[in-house]
């Protein structure tokens, strides 16, 4: 069950002009941190970001993303919670 959707996420400004830094809170309380490209970035729902995951599993209250880029804590996979989500 993989699906595509869009992870509402903080934005930063990165280390260089073309890029921004991202930070996703998890389901516990984590936040992971990664740069990517700042054209990867989407507006949703007014002045929110949000980047591109695929949804690998989901309940009602979270759901278990692949995030476009390996965060500096380690991984590429992310509980988050289910209502962080936009499905376009």
């Amino acid at each position: 069950m993989s699906r595509h959707a869009w992870l509402r996420c903080e934005v930063k400004p990165g280390m260089f002009e073309d890029e921004v830094a991202i930070c996703v809170k998890t389901v516990d309380g984590a936040v992971l941190s990664f740069f990517i490209s700042a054209d990867a970035v989407k507006d949703v729902a007014g002045s929110e970001k949000a980047i591109s995951v695929e949804v690998v599993d989901r309940d009602r209250d979270f759901s278990v993303v692949t995030l476009p880029r390996r965060s500096f804590e380690g991984s590429n996979v992310a509980r988050v919670p289910f209502r962080s989500l936009v499905f376009a």
